[in-house]
């Protein structure tokens, strides 16, 4: 026999011998798993809001950062004192973003800083939720011309009850249907 010959007697029993191991290997698969049905279930629920989550800020331009800055934490200070003195708690307010930048004018491919923006967001969590609409007219009114009113959307302080619920139901879900399937399949239920 020639080594050509040899090589290829080689390489088929390298390839028998992998076939082999891969039909083994799916066999062995198929008996670890366990016969039976599978099933998921969902459950949805729905709560009324009962607090409002507020995003707002102030912006201030000037020609130094020193006075945007000033300028912003002023409007800012009189805001953040309106929320709290209509009984929105300091754990119920948080700086969301706070950033300095410069600003520039470009004229004939050369840039001339004109001065500096400052930008300072807070997220407030309004908890008397009928009175959002009047906390946010006082709070625009005491921030002036720098107030922006970023987001407002409603929600639920504590999901814990709602969740447990909607877990409880999809496992009322799954189990009906799991139930159906055994019936039409003429088999009993196992242990979940």
């Amino acid at each position: 026999m020639n080594s050509r010959t040899l090589g290829l007697i080689a390489l088929l029993a390298v390839g028998l011998l992998a076939l082999a191991c891969t039909e083994t290997t799916l066999l062995q698969s198929d008996r670890d798993q366990s016969p039976g049905i599978s099933v998921s279930g969902t459950g949805s629920v729905f709560g009324e809001p009962d607090v409002a989550i507020l995003t707002l800020g102030v912006e201030a331009q000037a020609d130094s950062v020193g006075e945007a800055r000033a300028e912003a934490a002023e409007a800012m200070d009189a805001m953040v004192t309106v929320l709290k003195d209509s009984g929105v708690e300091d754990s119920d307010i948080q700086t969301s973003r706070f950033s300095v930048e410069p600003r520039y004018n470009f004229r004939d491919g050369e840039q001339e800083l004109i001065g500096f923006f400052v930008n300072n967001l807070v997220t407030v969590k309004i908890r008397d939720i009928d009175e959002t609409g009047t906390l946010i007219d006082d709070v625009v009114e005491a921030g002036g011309d720098l107030t922006r009113v970023q987001n407002l959307r409603f929600t639920i302080d504590d999901l814990e009850e709602l969740q447990q619920e909607a877990r409880r139901l999809a496992m009322e879900n799954a189990k009906s249907k799991a139930e159906t399937l055994a019936d039409a399949g003429g088999v009993d239920l196992g242990a979940p």
